[in-house]
């Protein structure tokens, strides 16, 4: 009976191994993003409405309250949003509702990935 035990409980702590081994590997191309292509994606998406850093021309004269991307990153930290932009964003500027994208878990990481590269280089410039 011990010996049913032991070899029970070891099957199910191998098969929790193996488990965690292969959803660690399943998400580690989405740990770190690309900004090459989070930019790809902001300028596809994002920059219709928001500008990049505060001060920049608005590139719709429509949208006026869409914080620049950079702010981001500067209010709270941007994990915060990746569960949002997983289940769709519902914001509204200035009276119109934001579309709604469909992100996967890379192209999250990597737009995550370029709005920190934008709140680095806002930081630097405000330092100077």
């Amino acid at each position: 009976m011990q010996k049913t035990s032991l070899v029970i409980l070891l099957t199910g702590v191998v098969a929790l191994g193996m488990w965690g081994i292969s959803d660690y590997m399943a998400r580690k191309g989405e740990a770190y993003g690309d900004v090459e292509r989070g930019q790809s994606i902001a300028e596809q998406t994002c920059l219709r409405c928001h500008t990049k850093f505060e001060g920049d021309p608005l590139p719709d004269p429509n949208v006026t309250t869409a914080p620049a991307l950079a702010s981001f990153g500067q209010r709270w930290p941007l994990e915060n949003l990746e569960e949002a932009l997983a289940e769709g964003i519902t914001v509204s500027h200035d009276n119109m509702t934001m579309p709604e994208f469909s992100f996967t878990s890379q192209s999250i990481a990597d737009l995550l990935s370029y709005m920190e590269s934008l709140t680095n280089e806002a930081k630097a410039k405000a330092s100077k």
